[in-house]
C-alpha cells in the first residue's frame, strides 16, 4: 500500500526497489519456500507491486548474460564463510536495479482536483480523458504500455502499435490493443471497478492470480457496448449498457434512466465539494431520468424537489433532500430553505 503521505511517483520507485530486491532473493541460494509465498503476498498486496514485478522480471530476462556472482578471488576472507549468498544476492540486486532505473522512466503522475476533468495525448498518441477527482500513474517501457487507475475514472483511446496497453485498477487488469474503454475505479473502501468498452476488444482479469485461479480461467473478453463491474466478495458481472450514458460525462452530462435518486445523488457528488444526501429510505428509490448538466447540483436538487413533492436544503455542505412533512432538522445544523 502507498504510504501516508508518499507521492505515487515515490511510490512506484519504492515498489520497483522492493521488486528487485525480491528477484534477488528468489535466484539466491536462499531461496526457500517461505521466500516463495512472502513474494505471491507481496505482489498481491497491491497493483504497483505486480506492476513493478512484471518489469522486473523483464529486466532479469534482458540481464541474464550478465555476471549474477561476485568473482572469486583467492584473498578474500568472505569467499568461504555464510556472507557469499548474501553478497551474491546483493549483487543480483543492483543489476537489477540499475536496469530497471535505466530502462524504466520514472512514471509520471496525473491528477485531476473534484469537478476538473483533463484530456492529453501520452507518448504513444494515446489520447487520455481524466473525469473529476482522479489519480493516474503512467510507466512505458520496451515491451509494455502500463497505466494504473489509483481512483477515479478515465477513457482510453489506445493509439495501435506492437506493445500491449495495460490498466491496473483495483484488483482488476484490463489489456487493450488499440480499442477505446473507460476504466472507473471507487475508493479504495469501495473496492469496485467498472470497465466499459466502447469499441474494439479489451480482456479484464485479476491482478493476481493463485491455484484457484490459475491465469487464463478468470478471464473476461468484453464485446462493445458491454460493462463489467466488480465489487468486493462477489463474481463480476457483464450486461449491455448505453455508451452514451458511459461517455457523457467527457460531453459535460450526467445521464439517467431509471436510475434511484441515492445513485443520482451520488453521480453529482462526484463532481462538486457540495455533497446531494437524501434523507428518506422511499425518497432514495425515486427513479431518476434525464439529462443534467455535470456541477450543478442545485438546480437538479431543486428540480427533483419540485418534481417529487420533496424539501431540499442547505446544511453545511450538504444538500439535503427529504419529504416535505418532515421539517426536522439535526440539532446543531444550520439549515436554509434556500441552498
Amino acid at each position: 500500500m502507498t504510504r501516508t503521505g508518499e507521492s505515487d511517483d515515490l511510490a512506484l520507485v519504492r515498489a520497483q526497489a522492493e521488486a528487485a530486491a525480491w528477484m534477488a532473493l528468489l535466484h539466491s541460494p536462499e531461496r526457500n519456500s517461505a521466500i516463495e509465498s512472502g513474494l505471491r503476498r507481496w505482489i498481491a498486496a497491491n497493483p504497483l507491486h505486480a506492476a513493478a514485478w512484471e518489469a522486473a522480471t523483464d529486466v532479469w530476462n534482458e540481464t541474464e548474460s550478465l555476471p549474477r556472482r561476485i568473482p572469486r578471488s583467492p584473498k578474500s576472507r568472505l569467499s568461504n564463510t555464510p556472507w557469499k549468498p548474501l553478497l551474491a544476492a546483493a549483487t543480483v540486486l543492483v543489476v537489477i536495479a540499475s536496469a530497471i532505473l535505466t530502462k524504466h522512466s520514472l512514471s509520471s503522475g496525473l491528477t485531476t482536483a473534484v469537478g476538473e476533468q483533463r484530456t492529453l495525448n501520452l507518448e504513444d498518441g494515446t489520447r487520455v480523458e481524466l473525469n473529476t477527482d482522479t489519480r493516474l500513474l503512467v510507466s512505458y517501457d520496451r515491451s509494455a504500455r502500463t497505466v494504473i487507475l489509483k481512483s477515479g475514472e478515465a477513457y482510453f483511446q489506445v493509439a495501435r502499435e506492437g506493445r500491449p496497453f495495460i490498466v491496473i485498477a483495483g484488483e482488476r487488469k484490463i489489456v487493450a490493443l488499440g480499442t477505446a474503454f473507460t476504466v472507473r475505479s471507487d475508493e479504495p473502501s469501495e473496492g469496485g471497478v467498472t470497465v466499459t468498452l466502447i469499441e474494439g476488444r479489451v480482456a479484464v482479469s485479476p491482478v493476481s492470480t493463485d491455484a484457484a485461479n490459475p491465469p487464463g480461467s478468470t478471464v473476461t473478453v468484453l464485446n462493445p457496448g458491454q460493462r463489467l463491474r466488480t465489487r468486493p466478495h462477489t463474481r463480476p458481472t457483464v450486461e449491455p449498457t448505453s455508451i452514451d450514458r458511459a461517455t457523457g460525462w467527457m460531453r459535460g452530462q450526467l445521464i439517467f434512466d431509471h436510475t434511484p435518486l441515492r445513485e443520482a445523488a451520488a453521480e453529482f457528488s462526484r463532481y462538486n465539494k457540495v455533497k446531494i444526501r437524501v434523507a428518506s429510505p422511499e425518497a432514495a428509490q425515486i427513479p431518476i431520468g434525464g439529462i443534467f448538466r455535470i456541477g450543478d447540483s442545485k438546480s437538479f436538487a431543486r428540480a427533483v424537489a419540485a418534481s417529487y413533492d420533496l424539501k431540499v436544503t442547505r446544511q453545511g455542505d450538504e444538500l439535503v433532500l427529504e419529504p416535505t412533512q418532515s421539517e426536522s432538522h439535526p440539532a446543531g445544523e444550520p439549515s436554509s430553505s434556500n441552498p
